[in-house]
């Protein structure tokens, strides 16, 4: 590790994270179990035009633990 010296293992952390966030989205968005879906077409024009999208996951502490637990 002394070896790299500083901006040699700030170089490495933001390649790490620039590739696991790739694998974040690569893993999310171009996954392989909605594979051999038939394209949909609409006869109405489209209420926008841009689409955004906000994706998240909130983990909720404790949500099933009330019926696990012995109190």
């Amino acid at each position: 590790m002394a070896r790299l010296g500083r901006f040699g293992f700030l170089a490495v952390g933001i390649i790490f994270h620039l590739i696991y966030i790739y694998s974040i989205f690569d893993i999310y968005f171009v996954s392989p179990i909605v594979s051999g879906m038939r394209p949909y077409g609409v006869d109405f024009p489209a209420p926008a035009k841009r689409l955004f999208l906000v994706v998240g996951m909130i983990v909720f502490r404790g949500i099933g633990t009330e019926l696990t637990s012995d109190s």
